[in-house]
Protein backbone atom coordinates (compact mmCIF):
# COMPACT_ATOMS: atom_id res chain seq x y z
CA UNK A 1 0.00 0.00 0.00
CA UNK A 2 0.77 3.23 -0.51
CA UNK A 3 2.02 5.96 1.50
CA UNK A 4 -1.29 8.01 2.27
CA UNK A 5 0.13 11.20 0.12
CA UNK A 6 1.05 8.57 -2.70
CA UNK A 7 -2.66 7.28 -2.77
CA UNK A 8 -3.83 7.68 -6.63
CA UNK A 9 -7.56 6.92 -7.02
CA UNK A 10 -7.60 6.48 -10.51
CA UNK A 11 -4.18 3.60 -10.04
CA UNK A 12 -5.37 0.33 -11.19
CA UNK A 13 -5.37 -1.97 -7.63
CA UNK A 14 -2.45 -4.07 -7.39
CA UNK A 15 -4.60 -6.68 -5.12
CA UNK A 16 -6.48 -9.26 -5.88
CA UNK A 17 -9.16 -7.27 -4.41
CA UNK A 18 -9.13 -4.02 -5.06
CA UNK A 19 -11.55 -3.34 -1.96
CA UNK A 20 -8.62 -4.10 0.92
CA UNK A 21 -6.45 -1.00 -0.52
CA UNK A 22 -8.10 1.30 1.98
CA UNK A 23 -7.57 -0.90 4.88
CA UNK A 24 -3.81 -0.01 5.45
CA UNK A 25 -5.48 3.99 4.87
CA UNK A 26 -7.76 3.35 7.06
CA UNK A 27 -5.88 2.25 10.39
CA UNK A 28 -3.52 4.65 9.87
CA UNK A 29 -6.03 8.19 9.95
CA UNK A 30 -9.37 8.33 9.36
CA UNK A 31 -8.98 11.41 7.32
CA UNK A 32 -6.06 10.71 5.01
CA UNK A 33 -4.29 13.31 2.27
CA UNK A 34 -3.05 12.06 -1.60
CA UNK A 35 -1.45 14.71 -3.37
CA UNK A 36 -2.53 13.18 -5.89
CA UNK A 37 -4.70 14.90 -9.19
CA UNK A 38 -3.91 18.07 -7.49
CA UNK A 39 -4.64 17.09 -3.78
CA UNK A 40 -7.36 16.26 -1.93
CA UNK A 41 -8.44 14.64 1.25
CA UNK A 42 -9.95 10.89 1.66
CA UNK A 43 -12.99 10.13 4.75
CA UNK A 44 -11.59 6.36 5.31
CA UNK A 45 -13.67 5.72 8.77
CA UNK A 46 -17.18 4.81 8.81
CA UNK A 47 -17.66 7.85 11.08
CA UNK A 48 -16.01 10.12 9.47
CA UNK A 49 -18.03 9.63 5.68
CA UNK A 50 -20.88 10.05 7.96
CA UNK A 51 -20.12 13.08 9.29
CA UNK A 52 -19.14 14.19 5.79
CA UNK A 53 -22.46 13.76 4.05
CA UNK A 54 -24.49 14.65 6.59
CA UNK A 55 -23.25 18.69 6.96
CA UNK A 56 -23.51 19.97 3.14
CA UNK A 57 -23.24 23.49 5.34
CA UNK A 58 -19.04 22.52 6.11
CA UNK A 59 -18.78 19.67 2.56
CA UNK A 60 -20.66 21.47 0.08
CA UNK A 61 -21.29 19.72 -3.18
CA UNK A 62 -20.80 22.02 -5.78
CA UNK A 63 -18.07 19.54 -6.90
CA UNK A 64 -18.05 15.78 -6.46
CA UNK A 65 -15.32 14.75 -8.39
CA UNK A 66 -11.61 14.55 -8.40
CA UNK A 67 -10.17 16.84 -9.55
CA UNK A 68 -12.90 19.25 -9.48
CA UNK A 69 -13.37 19.53 -13.25
CA UNK A 70 -12.71 15.66 -13.96
CA UNK A 71 -15.58 15.61 -16.16
CA UNK A 72 -15.21 18.85 -18.05
CA UNK A 73 -17.21 22.03 -18.01
CA UNK A 74 -20.23 20.88 -19.96
CA UNK A 75 -21.02 17.92 -16.89
CA UNK A 76 -20.27 20.68 -14.50
CA UNK A 77 -23.47 20.95 -13.38
CA UNK A 78 -25.20 17.95 -12.66
CA UNK A 79 -28.21 18.77 -10.15
CA UNK A 80 -29.44 17.37 -8.08
CA UNK A 81 -26.11 16.11 -6.97
CA UNK A 82 -24.54 19.30 -7.11
CA UNK A 83 -27.01 21.24 -5.34
CA UNK A 84 -26.73 22.13 -1.65
CA UNK A 85 -29.34 22.79 0.69
CA UNK A 86 -32.30 24.75 -0.14
CA UNK A 87 -32.23 24.39 -3.80
CA UNK A 88 -31.33 20.41 -3.56
CA UNK A 89 -34.62 19.51 -1.71
CA UNK A 90 -37.26 21.11 -4.24
CA UNK A 91 -35.68 19.23 -7.24
CA UNK A 92 -35.17 15.86 -5.76
CA UNK A 93 -39.04 15.66 -4.94
CA UNK A 94 -39.53 15.91 -8.60
CA UNK A 95 -37.67 12.88 -9.84
CA UNK A 96 -39.51 10.89 -6.95
CA UNK A 97 -42.48 9.55 -9.31
CA UNK A 98 -39.89 8.02 -11.69
CA UNK A 99 -38.56 5.96 -8.93
CA UNK A 100 -41.48 5.12 -7.02
CA UNK A 101 -42.34 1.55 -5.71
CA UNK A 102 -45.25 1.29 -8.84
CA UNK A 103 -42.69 2.28 -11.23
CA UNK A 104 -39.98 -0.05 -10.11
CA UNK A 105 -43.12 -3.04 -9.88
CA UNK A 106 -44.10 -2.29 -13.03
CA UNK A 107 -40.85 -2.68 -14.63
CA UNK A 108 -39.38 -5.84 -13.12
CA UNK A 109 -40.94 -8.26 -14.97
CA UNK A 110 -38.89 -6.77 -17.59
CA UNK A 111 -35.22 -6.88 -15.78
CA UNK A 112 -36.82 -10.66 -15.80
CA UNK A 113 -37.46 -11.11 -19.13
CA UNK A 114 -33.99 -9.48 -20.21
CA UNK A 115 -32.33 -11.45 -17.84
CA UNK A 116 -33.14 -14.43 -19.55
CA UNK A 117 -33.10 -13.45 -22.70
CA UNK A 118 -29.26 -12.50 -22.15
CA UNK A 119 -28.55 -16.26 -19.93
CA UNK A 120 -30.24 -17.81 -23.36
CA UNK A 121 -27.00 -16.34 -25.06
CA UNK A 122 -24.63 -17.71 -22.58
CA UNK A 123 -25.90 -20.98 -21.62
CA UNK A 124 -24.31 -24.05 -23.16
CA UNK A 125 -21.10 -21.79 -23.08
CA UNK A 126 -17.78 -22.96 -21.77
CA UNK A 127 -17.28 -19.43 -20.97
CA UNK A 128 -18.31 -16.19 -21.28
CA UNK A 129 -17.10 -12.08 -19.93
CA UNK A 130 -20.46 -12.05 -16.93
CA UNK A 131 -19.50 -8.15 -17.24
CA UNK A 132 -20.05 -6.90 -20.29
CA UNK A 133 -22.54 -9.26 -21.67
CA UNK A 134 -24.58 -9.45 -18.25
CA UNK A 135 -23.34 -7.15 -15.53
CA UNK A 136 -23.15 -4.15 -17.56
CA UNK A 137 -26.70 -5.13 -20.23
CA UNK A 138 -28.74 -5.57 -16.98
CA UNK A 139 -28.83 -1.72 -16.23
CA UNK A 140 -28.41 0.07 -19.77
CA UNK A 141 -31.51 -2.20 -20.79
CA UNK A 142 -33.08 -0.64 -17.64
CA UNK A 143 -32.18 2.92 -17.89
CA UNK A 144 -33.28 3.18 -21.50
CA UNK A 145 -36.86 1.88 -20.67
CA UNK A 146 -36.73 4.79 -17.53
CA UNK A 147 -36.34 7.89 -20.01
CA UNK A 148 -38.86 6.22 -22.08
CA UNK A 149 -36.54 5.36 -25.14
CA UNK A 150 -38.00 3.86 -28.12
CA UNK A 151 -37.73 0.20 -28.61
CA UNK A 152 -35.88 0.33 -31.50
CA UNK A 153 -33.71 3.13 -30.48
CA UNK A 154 -32.52 1.20 -27.30
CA UNK A 155 -29.66 -0.93 -28.86
CA UNK A 156 -28.54 2.92 -29.87
CA UNK A 157 -28.63 4.19 -26.14
CA UNK A 158 -26.75 0.97 -24.93
CA UNK A 159 -24.43 1.94 -27.54
CA UNK A 160 -23.64 5.84 -26.93
CA UNK A 161 -23.83 5.05 -22.71
CA UNK A 162 -21.51 2.70 -23.51
CA UNK A 163 -19.11 5.05 -25.10
CA UNK A 164 -19.55 7.79 -22.33
CA UNK A 165 -19.16 5.06 -19.29
CA UNK A 166 -15.87 4.27 -20.71
CA UNK A 167 -13.86 7.32 -21.35
CA UNK A 168 -11.58 8.44 -19.16
CA UNK A 169 -9.40 11.75 -21.34
CA UNK A 170 -11.08 14.25 -21.14
CA UNK A 171 -11.06 14.07 -25.19
CA UNK A 172 -12.66 10.90 -24.90
CA UNK A 173 -15.97 12.76 -22.98
CA UNK A 174 -16.00 15.34 -25.03
CA UNK A 175 -15.83 13.21 -28.52
CA UNK A 176 -18.49 10.61 -26.41
CA UNK A 177 -20.91 13.83 -25.56
CA UNK A 178 -21.04 15.12 -29.08
CA UNK A 179 -22.86 11.88 -29.90
CA UNK A 180 -24.44 11.59 -26.99
CA UNK A 181 -26.26 14.91 -26.45
CA UNK A 182 -28.33 14.99 -29.75
CA UNK A 183 -29.77 11.78 -29.25
CA UNK A 184 -30.48 13.27 -25.61
CA UNK A 185 -31.93 16.21 -27.51
CA UNK A 186 -33.97 14.63 -29.60
CA UNK A 187 -35.48 12.98 -26.48
CA UNK A 188 -36.12 16.05 -24.93
CA UNK A 189 -37.98 17.71 -27.61
CA UNK A 190 -40.35 14.44 -27.87
CA UNK A 191 -41.12 14.74 -24.01
CA UNK A 192 -41.34 18.42 -24.08
CA UNK A 193 -44.65 17.26 -27.18
CA UNK A 194 -46.08 14.47 -24.79
CA UNK A 195 -44.53 14.53 -21.51
CA UNK A 196 -45.18 11.32 -19.07
CA UNK A 197 -44.24 9.44 -16.31
CA UNK A 198 -40.70 8.97 -17.62
CA UNK A 199 -37.38 10.02 -16.23
CA UNK A 200 -36.70 12.47 -19.18
CA UNK A 201 -40.60 14.03 -18.22
CA UNK A 202 -39.89 14.74 -14.03
CA UNK A 203 -36.45 16.67 -15.11
CA UNK A 204 -37.78 18.91 -17.50
CA UNK A 205 -40.71 19.74 -14.82
CA UNK A 206 -37.86 20.78 -11.96
CA UNK A 207 -37.13 23.38 -11.26
CA UNK A 208 -33.76 25.63 -9.30
CA UNK A 209 -34.90 28.75 -7.66
CA UNK A 210 -38.32 29.20 -9.60
CA UNK A 211 -37.33 28.25 -13.14
CA UNK A 212 -36.75 24.98 -15.25
CA UNK A 213 -33.43 24.09 -16.27
CA UNK A 214 -31.12 25.75 -18.71
CA UNK A 215 -29.45 23.39 -21.71
CA UNK A 216 -26.69 22.57 -20.31
CA UNK A 217 -28.30 21.69 -16.27
CA UNK A 218 -30.54 19.87 -18.16
CA UNK A 219 -28.26 17.68 -20.12
CA UNK A 220 -25.98 17.39 -17.13
CA UNK A 221 -29.08 16.38 -14.79
CA UNK A 222 -29.66 13.71 -17.58
CA UNK A 223 -26.76 12.27 -17.95
CA UNK A 224 -25.79 12.17 -14.29
CA UNK A 225 -29.09 9.71 -13.55
CA UNK A 226 -28.54 7.85 -16.60
CA UNK A 227 -24.84 7.01 -15.97
CA UNK A 228 -24.85 6.45 -12.59
CA UNK A 229 -28.35 4.34 -13.27
CA UNK A 230 -25.81 2.29 -15.53
CA UNK A 231 -22.23 2.21 -14.24
CA UNK A 232 -22.93 1.83 -10.58
CA UNK A 233 -25.57 -1.12 -10.96
CA UNK A 234 -22.95 -2.73 -13.73
CA UNK A 235 -20.35 -2.57 -11.54
CA UNK A 236 -22.11 -3.61 -8.40
CA UNK A 237 -23.34 -6.97 -10.31
CA UNK A 238 -19.90 -7.44 -12.10
CA UNK A 239 -18.45 -7.68 -7.82
CA UNK A 240 -21.52 -10.05 -6.63
CA UNK A 241 -20.15 -12.51 -9.84
CA UNK A 242 -16.53 -12.22 -9.22
CA UNK A 243 -17.15 -12.87 -5.51
CA UNK A 244 -19.31 -16.19 -6.36
CA UNK A 245 -17.12 -16.98 -8.94
CA UNK A 246 -14.25 -17.23 -6.21
CA UNK A 247 -16.26 -18.61 -3.58
CA UNK A 248 -18.45 -21.92 -4.26
CA UNK A 249 -19.62 -22.14 -1.01
CA UNK A 250 -21.49 -19.26 -1.06
CA UNK A 251 -22.47 -19.68 -4.71
CA UNK A 252 -24.01 -23.05 -3.42
CA UNK A 253 -25.58 -21.82 -0.62
CA UNK A 254 -27.92 -19.02 -2.89
CA UNK A 255 -28.22 -21.80 -5.40
CA UNK A 256 -29.95 -24.26 -2.74
CA UNK A 257 -31.67 -21.28 -1.16
CA UNK A 258 -32.72 -18.32 -3.68
CA UNK A 259 -34.70 -16.55 -0.93
CA UNK A 260 -31.66 -15.59 0.76
CA UNK A 261 -30.42 -13.28 -2.30
CA UNK A 262 -31.81 -10.10 -1.25
CA UNK A 263 -29.69 -10.47 2.13
CA UNK A 264 -26.60 -11.43 -0.13
CA UNK A 265 -27.27 -8.50 -1.92
CA UNK A 266 -27.05 -5.99 0.93
CA UNK A 267 -23.87 -7.63 1.79
CA UNK A 268 -22.38 -7.61 -1.70
CA UNK A 269 -23.24 -4.10 -1.33
CA UNK A 270 -21.32 -3.54 1.43
CA UNK A 271 -18.61 -5.70 0.48
CA UNK A 272 -17.69 -3.93 -2.97
CA UNK A 273 -19.33 -0.58 -2.90
CA UNK A 274 -18.69 0.77 -5.73
CA UNK A 275 -19.21 4.81 -5.60
CA UNK A 276 -16.86 7.27 -3.98
CA UNK A 277 -17.98 10.81 -4.87
CA UNK A 278 -16.19 13.96 -3.45
CA UNK A 279 -17.35 17.56 -1.55
CA UNK A 280 -15.53 20.89 -1.65
CA UNK A 281 -14.69 22.19 2.15
CA UNK A 282 -16.23 25.78 2.46
CA UNK A 283 -14.41 26.91 5.57
CA UNK A 284 -11.17 26.24 7.22
CA UNK A 285 -11.84 24.03 9.58
CA UNK A 286 -10.43 20.52 11.86
CA UNK A 287 -11.71 17.12 11.07
CA UNK A 288 -11.35 13.98 13.01
CA UNK A 289 -7.45 15.08 13.57
CA UNK A 290 -7.15 16.75 9.89
CA UNK A 291 -6.40 20.51 9.21
CA UNK A 292 -8.40 21.15 6.09
CA UNK A 293 -8.66 24.40 3.92
CA UNK A 294 -11.83 26.43 2.27
CA UNK A 295 -11.66 24.57 -0.94
CA UNK A 296 -10.11 21.81 -0.15
CA UNK A 297 -11.83 18.57 -1.66
CA UNK A 298 -12.29 15.57 0.13
CA UNK A 299 -13.32 12.33 -0.95
CA UNK A 300 -16.46 10.16 0.50
CA UNK A 301 -14.48 6.92 0.74
CA UNK A 302 -17.93 4.85 0.56
CA UNK A 303 -15.63 1.19 0.12
CA UNK A 304 -13.33 2.09 2.95
CA UNK A 305 -16.31 2.89 5.54
CA UNK A 306 -18.36 -0.43 4.72
CA UNK A 307 -14.56 -2.22 5.79
CA UNK A 308 -14.34 -0.48 9.30
CA UNK A 309 -14.64 -3.09 12.17
CA UNK A 310 -15.86 -0.43 14.58
CA UNK A 311 -19.15 -0.42 12.30
CA UNK A 312 -19.45 -4.12 10.95
CA UNK A 313 -18.37 -6.98 12.81
CA UNK A 314 -16.26 -9.39 10.67
CA UNK A 315 -16.00 -6.24 8.36
CA UNK A 316 -13.08 -7.78 6.13
CA UNK A 317 -15.63 -11.39 5.74
CA UNK A 318 -18.18 -11.56 2.93
CA UNK A 319 -21.37 -12.66 5.26
CA UNK A 320 -23.95 -13.29 2.95
CA UNK A 321 -26.40 -14.32 5.96
CA UNK A 322 -25.00 -10.74 7.92
CA UNK A 323 -28.82 -9.46 9.46
CA UNK A 324 -27.74 -6.02 10.55
CA UNK A 325 -26.13 -3.96 7.46
CA UNK A 326 -26.37 -0.66 8.04
CA UNK A 327 -23.61 0.02 4.81
CA UNK A 328 -23.29 3.30 3.23
CA UNK A 329 -23.30 1.55 -0.45
CA UNK A 330 -25.69 4.11 -1.56
CA UNK A 331 -24.68 6.94 0.17
CA UNK A 332 -25.99 8.62 3.14
CA UNK A 333 -27.55 12.03 4.04
CA UNK A 334 -29.79 13.90 1.71
CA UNK A 335 -27.86 13.11 -1.40
CA UNK A 336 -28.60 9.29 -0.96
CA UNK A 337 -29.19 7.07 -3.91
CA UNK A 338 -32.63 8.02 -5.23
CA UNK A 339 -32.46 4.88 -7.48
CA UNK A 340 -31.23 2.42 -4.76
CA UNK A 341 -34.71 0.98 -4.60
CA UNK A 342 -33.86 -0.22 -8.32
CA UNK A 343 -30.25 -1.19 -7.92
CA UNK A 344 -31.41 -3.50 -5.32
CA UNK A 345 -34.19 -5.34 -7.70
CA UNK A 346 -31.73 -5.28 -10.95
CA UNK A 347 -29.63 -7.21 -8.53
CA UNK A 348 -31.45 -9.29 -7.04
CA UNK A 349 -33.26 -9.97 -10.06
CA UNK A 350 -30.31 -10.12 -12.15
CA UNK A 351 -28.61 -12.56 -9.65
CA UNK A 352 -32.06 -14.74 -9.23
CA UNK A 353 -31.79 -15.41 -13.18
CA UNK A 354 -27.76 -16.24 -13.31
CA UNK A 355 -28.15 -18.68 -10.24
CA UNK A 356 -30.70 -20.76 -11.76
CA UNK A 357 -29.82 -20.99 -15.06
CA UNK A 358 -25.46 -21.04 -14.03
CA UNK A 359 -25.52 -22.52 -11.07
CA UNK A 360 -21.85 -23.57 -11.25
CA UNK A 361 -19.02 -21.14 -12.70
CA UNK A 362 -15.46 -19.80 -11.50
CA UNK A 363 -13.17 -17.67 -13.05
CA UNK A 364 -11.28 -18.51 -15.91
CA UNK A 365 -7.21 -18.86 -15.72
CA UNK A 366 -5.21 -16.24 -15.91
CA UNK A 367 -5.83 -12.65 -16.04
CA UNK A 368 -9.30 -12.56 -15.90
CA UNK A 369 -10.35 -9.84 -14.41
CA UNK A 370 -10.11 -6.17 -15.69
CA UNK A 371 -10.76 -3.28 -12.24
CA UNK A 372 -11.96 0.30 -13.33
CA UNK A 373 -10.52 2.76 -11.27
CA UNK A 374 -11.65 6.59 -10.30
CA UNK A 375 -15.22 7.25 -8.57
CA UNK A 376 -16.64 3.72 -9.81
CA UNK A 377 -15.06 0.42 -8.91
CA UNK A 378 -16.19 -2.86 -10.08
CA UNK A 379 -14.86 -5.50 -13.30
CA UNK A 380 -15.29 -4.34 -16.94
CA UNK A 381 -13.76 -7.78 -17.68
CA UNK A 382 -15.27 -10.86 -16.16
CA UNK A 383 -13.90 -14.12 -17.76
CA UNK A 384 -15.96 -16.98 -16.08
CA UNK A 385 -15.79 -20.59 -16.95
CA UNK A 386 -19.00 -21.99 -16.83
CA UNK A 387 -20.49 -25.60 -15.62
CA UNK A 388 -23.06 -27.40 -16.99
CA UNK A 389 -26.55 -25.54 -16.64
CA UNK A 390 -29.22 -27.01 -14.08
CA UNK A 391 -31.57 -28.42 -15.94
CA UNK A 392 -35.55 -27.04 -16.05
Amino acid sequence: MPSDDDFDLFSPPGAENPFTVYDDLRGGCPVAHSSKHGGYWIATSYQAVDDVAKNPELFSSVSISVPKNAFGDDLAERPPITLDPPRHGPFRRTLLPAFSPRQIKALEPSVRDHARELLSGIVGRDRCDAAAEYAKKIPSRFMARMIGCDDDRQDEFAEQMRALLEANEMAEIQAAMAVTQPFLDDLIEQRRRKPGEDLVSCVLSAEIDGRTLTGPELIGALVLIITAGIDTTWSALGSSLWHLARHPEDRKRLVADPALVPTAVEEFLRAFSPVQIARVVTRDTEFHGARLSAGDSILLGMPSANRDSAEFPCADQVDIGREVNRHLAFGVGIHRCIGSSVARMEMRVALEEWLRAIPDFSLAPGDAVKWSTGHVWGPRRLDLLLGSPREE
